[in-house]
């Protein structure tokens, strides 16, 4: 890939031209991208826009090269084979980490609990071993890691380019690759070590490091007075929500070392509870609040305007669009869809959203069995996402608990018909001025009101009436304001530290 610098037209008049800045790419480590991967690609363009190097931050290393191998191979060479092997790991689905459950589901037989808790001895007793290595090193290295620096060049010219999964790449300058460090944080956030891993930002001339999730982690920089690092909070559900998969005692040492250093949340809703959970003064943080761009792009929906139909899918429906786990409320909206009149008048739930292999997605699926009028459609791409986000009927969001909510977002500047649950941080999206708004908070206590709002969808024959240009030229204007406030106030929290 041929980058600005390279050419030799880098243009010194964008704000981050000087600056070469990490970011952490472990949301995108993980085997489903989902709403810090989609702010973690927004931060990456915009660093790049703004003229910054950017350097993604990563547990993955060269695999194939032995120390004898990469002495007798020339370094342009070796830096090509350690960047392939990266690349195939951030671009392989089924090589990514994923979400663990929680150890003990409260809703599992006691014969089950037996076997879990077999299964978590063997299972602790082999992670034990598997820790050893990187405990070891973190000792050794007296906590301080400094990483390789590999350059990320011809992308255009590799196999991987196209490669959806890491279409964020284009604006990628190389990786910052320190193996472990991702679990070496965990394992601090756990107190099982003394201290936070320490990443020595001078020896590869980083100037700043982001990180999209809290993490236990600090950094060296070349002056020690000025901070070099920016923590981005996104919510506090793992201390709210019991079947998250994150352990409340590790995310809540996690968001107390983040806000150590400079933090900033991605609503005001986050960043008012975190505060209240932590015995924290708003008021110091009341400045630092970035909100996340939409996950749509105005390139795919273009693509996906041109597509008469996707999964043969030629019948009106309201569109579900997330990651199916229990607080998303599913079977709520499967309820109310249920309930109300708008199947019979050609109208079908479409689900778009991975169905995870658990007792919530086991009881999801047997919710809708033998039920023509609701589609389970699983993962969607990008295009087909698009597809769906410019040819539903209504979209509709019944979530308990929110960070944020992208996919409303999504749904909301495009000029969609939305339903969504009356929870803070959906009041904070419809608090932002979009053409064609039509943004619908709904109690989930009162589950006739969104019943009597999906009858009133099939009668209303005017809200079908936005064409797929006009939706994407909605988002289009929205998408141009967003993306100058979201560009402005990252410039902001990075510059105010330097």
């Amino acid at each position: 890939m041929l980058h600005e610098e390279e050419s030799g037209t880098r243009d010194q008049s964008k704000p981050l031209s000087n600056m070469r800045i990490a970011i952490t790419s472990v949301d995108l480590e993980q085997s489903e991208h989902r709403g810090i991967a989609y702010l973690s690609k927004s931060l990456i363009r915009s660093l790049s826009d703004q003229g910054a190097q950017v350097y993604l931050l990563t547990g993955f290393y060269g695999r194939r090269l032995s120390p004898i191998m990469r002495f007798l191979m020339h370094d342009v060479a070796v830096n090509e084979v350690d960047s392939a092997d990266i690349l195939d790991q951030l671009s392989d689905e089924k090589s990514q980490n994923k979400k663990k459950k929680n150890e003990i589901d409260p809703d599992i037989t006691t014969l089950e609990k037996f076997f879990e808790f077999i299964n978590n001895v063997r299972g602790r007793f082999l992670k034990t071993i598997f820790l050893f290595k990187p405990i070891f090193k973190y000792y050794f290295r007296c906590a301080n890691f400094s990483g390789k620096l590999i350059e990320l060049k011809d992308l255009k010219r590799s196999p991987y380019w196209g490669n959806e999964r890491i279409n964020y790449l284009k604006y990628v300058n190389g990786f910052l690759s320190i193996p472990d460090i991702f679990l070496l944080s965990t394992l601090r956030s756990r107190r099982i070590l003394i201290k936070s891993p320490v990443i020595d930002l001078r020896k590869h001339n980083i100037d700043f490091l982001i990180t999209t999730c809290p993490l236990s982690i600090s950094v060296k920089g070349r002056q020690r007075k000025s901070s070099k690092l920016l923590q981005l909070i996104m919510d506090y559900i793992p201390l709210s929500f019991y079947k998250h998969p994150d352990h409340p005692y590790s995310f809540y040492n996690r968001l107390q070392d983040s806000m150590k250093s400079n933090c900033c949340f991605i609503s005001k809703t986050s960043q008012k509870k975190i505060c209240q959970l932590l015995d924290k003064k708003v008021d110091k943080y009341k400045n630092d609040i970035i909100y996340p761009m939409p996950s749509l792009s105005f390139e795919n929906l273009n693509l996906a305007s041109n597509l008469d139909c996707i999964r043969k899918i030629n019948y009106k429906f309201i569109l579900f669009n997330s990651s199916i786990v229990p607080r998303k409320n599913l079977h709520f909206l499967i309820q109310a869809f249920q309930n109300s009149e708008i199947a019979a008048k050609g109208f079908k739930l479409c689900v778009a959203g991975k169905i995870h292999d658990d007792k919530y997605g086991l009881g999801i699926q047997k919710l809708c069995n033998n039920n023509s009028n609701i589609e389970l459609l699983g993962y969607v791409d990008e295009i087909e996402k698009c597809w769906l986000f410019l040819n539903a009927h209504a979209f509709a969001s019944p979530s308990c608990v929110e960070g944020f909510g992208i996919p409303v977002l999504d749904a909301y500047i495009l000029g969609l018909n939305v339903l969504a649950s009356n929870i803070p941080s959906h009041k904070e999206i419809a608090n932002i001025s979009v053409q064609d708004s039509n943004l619908n908070l709904l109690d989930l206590n009162n589950i006739n009101s969104w019943i009597f709002s999906l009858n009133d969808i099939a009668e209303n024959e005017d809200i079908s009436s936005l064409t797929r240009m006009k939706r994407i030229d909605n988002f289009k204007k929205s998408l141009t304001k967003l993306t100058k406030s979201f560009d402005a106030k990252l410039c902001e929290l990075i510059t105010q530290q330097n």
